[in-house]
């Protein structure tokens, strides 16, 4: 199949190499989709137009960088059919180099940082898959970027409900506090003295029965978090002046261990 595809570039008396981006860059596209979509739904900024964008944009360079140079430079010629590789002057896979160095910049514009919580890494990596999927079907291996892509979407969601699995598992502080108390920064540090290691920290207000307004604190900790050091935490907060209640979620029975 593969074969078949690149070997259009070199035919109808040089017309072909039309027909070998149409097809690549549709296949770049439509496989760089189903990877868009799954993030849209995520409501990622980084969403279905900019991973086909990437996607495509990557299969164009590497159209360029395998046919266009050699083309210009008089080294290829399309009506006369496939020539020895070896025989080109300049190099087929630096284009393709700056392609990874240079997708770097835009993965890093989808990762942002609020507090503790860090987004768009699976974005970002999402990005760079599309990227490579364009770059392959650039180079006219369109079925192995498929399988990539089949490979990628499977993960993502198989993977996605372990990670919520592990989640509901996991061990959570919720405080509910004063509503000007400043107590994210203390929750850190003790974590940090006492070994804890934090993956999410999410604040919301609300208001209690007898028209209180208050803020709730919640703090998810890794799955293997040390029993002993979240009681001595809890501790430490439960009885600081401005703190409402503080409720354990999912704290092991010290019996049982």
């Amino acid at each position: 199949m593969d074969k078949a595809i690149v070997s259009l570039a070199y035919r109808y008396d040089g017309w072909g190499l039309a027909l070998y981006i149409l097809i690549v860059t549709l296949a770049s596209g439509c496989l760089s989709s189903i990877l868009g979509i799954e993030r849209e739904m995520k409501g990622q900024a980084a969403g279905l137009r900019t991973h086909v964008l990437l996607s495509i944009g990557c299969t164009l360079i590497m159209v360029v960088s395998i046919f266009g140079i050699g083309y210009a430079s008089g080294q290829i010629d399309f009506t006369k059919g496939a020539i020895d590789a070896s025989l080109l002057s300049y190099d087929t896979s630096r284009i393709g180099a700056g392609i990874t160095a240079g997708i770097g910049f835009v993965c890093a514009g989808t990762i942002i940082r609020t507090g503790l919580s860090v987004r768009g890494l699976t974005t970002a990596a999402t990005l760079w898959v599309s990227a490579g999927i364009g770059m392959a079907c650039g180079s006219g291996l369109v079925l192995e970027a498929l399988i990539v892509t089949a490979i990628t979407l499977a993960l993502l969601l198989g993977l996605l409900s372990i990670e919520k699995a592990i989640g509901k598992r996991s061990p959570q502080v919720r405080l509910t506090i004063q509503k000007n108390m400043m107590v994210i920064r203390e929750i850190r540090e003790a974590s940090d003295t006492n070994g804890l290691v934090i993956k999410n920290i999410g604040t919301y207000t609300k208001k209690l029965e007898d028209g209180m307004e208050v803020t709730v604190v919640n703090v998810l900790f890794a799955l293997q978090s040390n029993q002993a050091a979240l009681e001595e935490l809890c501790e430490s907060f439960s009885h600081r002046e401005g703190v409402v209640s503080l409720e354990k979620i999912h704290f092991k029975d010290p019996i049982g261990e």
